[in-house]
C-alpha cells in the first residue's frame, strides 16, 4: 500500500480524501482502485483487510460518475468493473460491520456484538497506591 503514499498518487489520494480531486486526479485514482481491487477479487489480497483498511465504497462513490462517463465515450464496458465490484463487496462489508469505536459515540443494546473486545486490565502505575487488603488478613 506504499502507492498510495508516494509519488504520484499521494497528493491525488490526498485529495480524494479531503474531497478536493483536481482534473489529473480521477483518472490516476481509477486505475490504481482497478488494480488493486484485480489484487483483491483474485484473492491475493485478502478483502477483509482491504476493506477494514480502506474505504472503498466510498472512492467509488466520488470517482463513479467519471467512470460512467468513459465507459459511455469510449464503449468499454469492462472499464473499471473490477473496482466497481470491490466497491459493491466493501458495501457490504461496511453495512455487516459496524464501526469498532462506536462505544465512544454511545452505541445502543441493540448493537451487534464485536469491535476490539475485552481488553486484559493495564498494569497499575508503579506509584499507584496499594490495593486494599482482603477481609480477614493480616494486615488489616
Amino acid at each position: 500500500m506504499n502507492t498510495l503514499h508516494s509519488e504520484p498518487t499521494a497528493p491525488a489520494f490526498g485529495r480524494l480524501l479531503q474531497k478536493k480531486l483536481q482534473p489529473d486526479d480521477y483518472m490516476l485514482l481509477v486505475h490504481l482502485f482497478e488494480e488493486i481491487s484485480v489484487l483483491a477479487l483474485h484473492h491475493l489480497i485478502p478483502e477483509a483487510l482491504l476493506f477494514d483498511a480502506f474505504a472503498f465504497d466510498l472512492y467509488w462513490d466520488e470517482l463513479r460518475e467519471d467512470v460512467l462517463a468513459l465507459r459511455a465515450e469510449t464503449g468499454n464496458e469492462k472499464f473499471c468493473e473490477n473496482f466497481e465490484i470491490a466497491a459493491e463487496r466493501a458495501r457490504e462489508y461496511r453495512t455487516d460491520r459496524p464501526p469498532k469505536l462506536r462505544w465512544k459515540h454511545g452505541g445502543g443494546p441493540d448493537d451487534p456484538p464485536g469491535g476490539l473486545g475485552v481488553r486484559p486490565p493495564a498494569p497499575e502505575p508503579d506509584d499507584a497506591p496499594a490495593p486494599p487488603a482482603p477481609v480477614g488478613s493480616k494486615e488489616t
